[in-house]
């Protein structure tokens, strides 16, 4: 937000802090940033994210109460230099816990799990009913072989044995049902 004391009225910045804020913080910003600069290293990103910080912090406080700031720029400087002390041991002890993991690797156990999104949930839940109701299209004695083949997990020779057909009856039948739920795959 560019502003500057000359483009408001006086009465406009002593009735309302929040303007008064926006002013002092304009006429100070490149200097605050320089020293966030310096306290990170020129770290941009970190640079970025302790001046948004260091602006929302101050602006509340200002709000409040800003009668016992004496010396703006110092007093924006301190709530930067806070932050950036902040930032500093926030990144020191990610970079503790990495070297504490990698140094006895027994005692982590990381996984490659993944969080599905909404979208790939909702997609697996739909090809789950259409598969659902394909089966239950199919006819009975090819919905029995997929029954008893993919969700009791029984042996060719034990299905045959079930229905009282022969082995290759039963793959046969397992093959006919499987080409035709295939089919949902590029529906």
């Amino acid at each position: 937000m560019f502003l500057s004391r000359s483009s408001h009225s006086s009465v406009q910045l002593e009735t309302n802090p929040h303007l008064k804020f926006w002013v002092i913080w304009s006429d100070y910003e490149k200097r605050v940033r320089a020293c966030c600069y310096k306290w990170l290293y020129s770290d941009q990103d970190r640079v970025e994210d302790a001046m948004a910080q260091a602006c929302e912090k101050a602006l509340k406080v200002y709000i409040q109460d800003s009668s016992q700031i004496e010396n703006m720029f110092a007093w924006l400087c301190r709530i930067a230099h806070n932050i950036c002390m902040d930032i500093h041991r926030l990144n020191s002890k990610e970079s503790d816990l990495v070297k504490q993991a990698n140094s006895s690797s027994t005692q982590f156990y990381f996984t490659e799990s993944q969080s599905q999104t909404l979208e790939s949930e909702y997609e697996r839940i739909h090809l789950y009913q259409k598969l659902m109701d394909a089966i239950n299209d199919l006819p009975n004695d090819l919905k029995q072989v997929i029954q008893y083949k993919f969700i009791y997990e029984m042996e060719y020779s034990e299905i045959a044995n079930q229905l009282q057909i022969s082995q290759e009856n039963a793959r046969k039948r397992v093959q006919l049902a499987r080409k035709k739920l295939s089919a949902l795959q590029y529906v």
